[in-house]
Order: structure tokens, then sequence, then C-alpha cells
């Protein structure tokens, strides 16, 4: 009979002395199982040729100055089945002394992996009495950049605003400074477009404006100088006005035996609120109906605006076209 079962048994026979009766301290049970557990733990860590998988732990190095950039974190373990004794196996599990492997990376923007099997003479070197079986991970990513200056251009998107009503843009919006430096990791800094669009948020524009706007990045690690910008822009109140307008026949008889049913349109437009009182008795609309437009379906002719003035907009007029008539 084995040495363990002995001790088992004498561990029985103990617990059958301390409850004659079979209704003893539950306390005492549980503590004489946790005697045993232990017992057997102690006695287990005592054998040699265990083989487990175990994570060691690594130490990854390289020359870091303003043209790198770390990406993501390194590596911090492999994964290795090693084969020794149970107490050996604890302590490196636990690392306990445990030096991490050092791993130098001398070009470490050229280097995007690491094989695990190239780390294998390294850790067997540090693992004291433990056999290495074999590297468990087969790849380390690494990814490390460079990084580089880029001057890119800045706009505010026009959607990104909106006109109070009735307001119109009088001016370029002005974005001051229109360049910025940006910094950071190569291919991120590569990956942004020529032009970054700035956003006004939805604001309701009237008046004259002038904001400040942060230069928004798509990636935190992208730095921006300045990081911000002023945008400046004008907008004026326009009103809605209407006046009627003579039409000038345009190849029509001498002798008015063909003459225009009505003689005069509406012109709508819009002029700067401002500007309506001074402007509107000097402005001078002209309008044409030429007979060579005559439709013979209904008998009329188009008309056509002429020598629009220039501080008007959004011109529109009715009729588009008049009856034509005859003289008895």
């Amino acid at each position: 009979m084995s040495r363990r079962v002995n001790k088992l048994r004498s561990v029985a026979q103990f617990i059958e002395r301390l409850l004659p009766s079979g209704q003893g301290s539950l306390k005492v049970v549980i503590l004489c199982v946790i005697a045993a557990t232990t017992f057997w733990f102690f006695s287990a860590l005592n054998k040699d040729n265990y083989t487990t998988r175990i994570r060691y732990p690594l130490a990854i190095t390289y020359p870091s100055d303003s043209n790198t950039y770390l990406l993501s974190e390194l590596p911090e373990d492999v994964t290795v089945q090693v084969t020794g004794g149970g107490w050996d196996l604890l302590k490196k599990s636990l690392r306990l002394n445990t030096t991490p492997l050092e791993v130098s990376l001398d070009t470490p923007t050229r280097t995007k992996y690491i094989l695990g099997q190239s780390l294998a003479e390294g850790i067997s070197g540090q693992l004291d009495n433990l056999d290495l079986d074999y590297v468990v991970t087969d790849t380390l990513r690494i990814n490390i950049d460079s990084t580089q200056n880029r001057t890119v251009a800045v706009a505010v998107d026009p959607q990104s605003m909106q006109l109070a009503e009735n307001y119109r843009m009088v001016s370029d919006m002005r974005v001051l400074p229109s360049q910025v430096e940006v910094w950071g990791p190569t291919s991120l800094v590569d990956n942004l477009p020529d032009t970054l669009q700035l956003s006004l948020n939805n604001r309701e524009v009237s008046g004259k404006v002038e904001a400040i706007l942060e230069v928004s990045l798509p990636d935190n690690r992208i730095e921006a100088s300045p990081n911000e910008v002023v945008v400046r822009l004008a907008t004026e109140l326009y009103t809605k006005v209407e006046r009627k307008t003579t039409v000038v026949p345009v190849n029509f008889p001498e002798d008015s035996s063909v003459y225009l049913a009505q003689n005069f349109v509406t012109v709508s437009f819009w002029l700067p609120d401002d500007l309506i009182s001074p402007a509107l008795n000097q402005l001078s609309f002209q309008s044409e109906a030429d007979l060579e437009t005559w439709n013979s379906e209904d008998s009329t002719v188009a008309v056509k605006l002429v020598n629009i003035p220039a501080i008007v907009s959004d011109i529109s007029f009715k009729p588009s076209r008049i009856p034509v008539q005859y003289a008895p």
C-alpha cells in the first residue's frame, strides 16, 4: 500500500476519533478536509516531469524618439510549453524571480512581427530547472509607425449651417488660417483628405458671423497646429418685392393688326432689406415678347426679361406667355 494511501487512512481515522457519535462539529470536518487537500497539493508539487503551458514575460525595447510612434501596445508575454518539477512550474507560473526576456528592435518602424520560435533560445536560457518543449505563440504583432508633418487645407462645410429665414450670404466664407500643419503616425496622416471639413453644427446664421472652430481630426493620435481657426462670413436680410413691367412687342406688324392681349408682366425678385427704399424706384426692368415665338395651339407668345439689374436676385415673372389678338 502506497505511502499516500496510508496518510489518507491516518487522516480518516483521526476524523473518526473526533466524531465518535457521528454528530461532531462541521467546522472540524472542514478543517480536516483542508488539511488533507493541502497535504496532497504539497505532495504533488514534489513530483517531477510535469508538462504545462505558462506565459513567459517579455521586455520589448526600441529607440524611442519623435520619429517613432507606438500605435498599439507591445506584446507583454509569450505562451510556451515547459516540462519540470511542480515547485519550479509553480514559481514560473506566478512569475516569482522571473526575469523578462529582453527583445530589442533595431528598426522598429520596419519590424511588423516577431516569430515566436525565434525567442526559443533566449527563453530556454532563463527557465532555470525547466525544459522548454516549444513556443506555443506563433507570431507577435508589432505596430510601431514613423511620424510625419503635412500641410492640409481647412474649410467649413456649407451644409453644416442654416441661414435664418430670408437671410442670404453676401460674402465668401473665410477661414483663418486656411491651412494647418498636422503631425502624427505616417499611416494615419497619409489617409487624411487634402481638405479638412469643419462643421458649424447646424448653427442658424444671420448678420455677420465670426466663430472659432476647433480643427477636428478623425483620430486623436493626430495633432494639428494651430488646433483652432477663425471663420468669418456675412449675411443680409432680403425681402421679396413685386412690380409690374411693360412688355415690349418685337416683330409685331406696325399696323397693329396683331397685338398683345396684355402689355405687362409681374416681376418678383429679392432685394437686401436695407436697399429697398433707395434702390426700388431706380430699378429698371425690360421685358420683350417676340412674335416669332408664337404658338399656334394656344395663340400665345413667350415673354423674356432683358437688362436685369445686378442688385436683385431670384427673379421670376408671370405670365411667361401672353395671348395674341387680331384686329377686327
